[in-house]
């Protein structure tokens, strides 16, 4: 079963999108990145208050009043194209009354973190009212829940819903993410590099932690047993973390289960199409080559998700496979903020496969900082190769 987090995703269209940014003349990118924050404030909020009896009564009336209306986008793109109207001032008041004395502050950090004016964060957060509570009353209708009911469904998505607000975005009354402060003043692209020396350290010493470092993660990588006619597949990809891919050529890519849809030619999800249709066992390691994250956090840039859409739709395809996502960076910074940033990034699109339908329980995170370089890190092209995201699929 979906999450209730995912579902509400799903009703953030491009439609929705464009109306919004015709509204509030903020670019769509803007928007896409504030309903990114948005609906998991309000998800967050509302988990978060589940204990209160009064308060999930009320939410239960609002919202059965609510799933009355079978499209729920239709009336966020009134609210966004009328926002004096009498349904949207509503709205507003349930907004208050959930948010309460953190409302503004929510307010001002959703404009802050998507780049928008307050007024237009003001606007996009009546819109995600009718979406919410629209999904909520279908919900509450189809399974016939009481209150109770429904705050035992929130209740053990609490944390699924937390951590799922962006890293960078302040969320008063329930979490602040802490990936960028973590990461502190280090940017990848603009932190001034200082010259190398850490060969510094006298070289029996550092030989001597190589020797023993080497000699542990020998005795702790488990042997993966491949198909005897089918070698490791070498993935390296042609761009790293934290740029784009351009691939000219769309390959149609039949999957064994409905629905059938284009991977680009030699892309990641393609390779690991071919190699999860192949007959034996084993794993394959790749990097995510379309994937960027913004400099120094953890936020994915809009045009990632069409990627990690179609790894999940492969991953759903192939059930018994399993997952380990691995985050590094390069080695600009301190090894723990380093650390940090490499977990962050590796849980976001771990995340992202969750909310794309792919089990949990097949998911795992590793992070590694800057300890397995892919290059050297003493060059820009070096460093960029060394920001990546990779998956490592077993089956």
């Amino acid at each position: 079963m979906a999450s209730i987090l995912a579902e509400l995703r799903k009703l953030v269209t491009p439609e929705l999108i464009s109306e919004a940014s015709r509204q509030t003349h903020e670019p769509d990118a803007a928007i896409t990145r504030a309903y990114d924050a948005a609906i998991p404030a309000y998800a967050a909020t509302i988990a978060n208050r589940s204990d209160d009896h009064g308060f999930m009564s009320q939410l239960v009336d609002l919202a059965a009043a609510a799933g009355a209306d079978q499209d729920p986008v239709k009336s966020a793109m009134r609210f966004a194209s009328s926002p004096a109207g009498v349904e949207t001032m509503a709205a507003g008041g349930w907004m208050s009354s959930l948010f309460g004395q953190n409302l503004s502050g929510v307010t001002h950090s959703l404009a802050r973190y998507a780049g928008i004016r307050e007024s237009s964060a003001s606007e996009l957060l009546l819109t995600c009212a009718p979406l919410v509570l629209g999904y909520l009353g279908r919900l509450i209708r189809t399974d016939n829940l009481s209150a109770s009911e429904l705050a035992e469904r929130l209740q053990p998505e609490r944390p699924h819903i937390a951590l799922a607000l962006p890293a960078g975005f302040e969320m008063p009354g329930i979490v602040r993410q802490p990936y960028e402060t973590t990461r502190g003043v280090v940017d990848e692209d603009v932190w001034p590099r200082e010259p190398r020396w850490d060969w510094a350290v006298p070289l029996a010493a550092l030989l001597a932690a190589i020797g023993i470092v080497s000699l542990v993660w020998w005795g702790r990588t488990p042997v993966r047993h491949q198909a005897p006619t089918r070698a490791k597949v070498e993935t390296a990809a042609p761009n790293a973390v934290g740029t784009t891919g351009t691939f000219d050529r769309p390959q149609p890519r039949a999957l064994p289960a409905p629905p059938n849809f284009a991977f680009p030619a030699g892309s990641t999800e393609d390779r690991l199409a071919n190699y999860l249709a192949s007959p034996g066992s084993g794993s394959i390691g790749v990097n995510l080559d379309r994937v960027g994250f913004e400099s120094g956090s953890a936020r994915l840039t809009p045009q990632s998700q069409r990627q990690i859409a179609n790894i999940a739709a492969v991953l759903r395809t192939y059930p018994k496979t399993t997952v380990v996502v691995a985050g590094h960076t390069d080695n600009v910074g301190t090894a723990p903020a380093n650390v940090a940033l490499s977990r962050a990034r590796a849980e976001t699109i771990a995340r992202e496969l969750r909310n794309g339908g792919v089990a949990a329980d097949r998911v795992r995170v590793e992070a590694y900082g800057s300890e397995k370089p892919m290059a050297d890190n003493s060059s820009e092209d070096g460093c960029s190769q060394n920001r990546r995201v990779t998956l490592d699929v077993t089956r």
